[in-house]
């Protein structure tokens, strides 16, 4: 069986992952222009993948709050060495929280391919049952 959503929020969070990793190259690189360019794409990219998922705003911040730090940062050039210290934290915590939420999805795949239409069916109707 296969999930359509599922198989479409697995590519966007590797994509993400991937855009997510050139962008720290931009950070370590203190491309100042491209940074703050490449970071409004960023914000939108991510604003997508956490409406794919059903993720609301406070969650948003409260599981992703490393991502909300590098988001928010404004100018990279100045940065004291603590601040980027801080920063590179982030950016680990950042691909801890992604690399776990992809295979959170990828788990989920492995287990609906091997379930049967009916199952699936069934359990796509309690889940919708659940949230109203």
């Amino acid at each position: 069986m296969i999930d359509k959503k599922l198989e479409t929020n697995i590519k966007k969070v590797k994509e993400f992952m991937e855009i997510w990793n050139n962008f720290r190259g931009l950070f370590e690189n203190s491309e100042v222009q491209n940074f703050a360019a490449t970071k409004k794409l960023i914000n939108t990219r991510f604003d997508d993948l956490m409406d794919s998922l059903g993720e609301g705003a406070l969650a948003r911040f409260t599981k992703n709050e490393p991502l909300y730090n590098i988001l928010s940062l404004q100018d990279i050039a100045i940065m004291s060495d603590e601040r980027r210290k801080a920063v590179d934290n982030d950016w680990e915590d950042s691909f801890k929280f992604l690399g776990r939420l992809l295979g959170r999805l990828e788990k989920k795949k492995r287990l609906i391919e091997d379930m049967s239409p009916v199952g699936f069916g069934i359990k796509k109707g309690i889940a919708k049952i659940r949230f109203r």
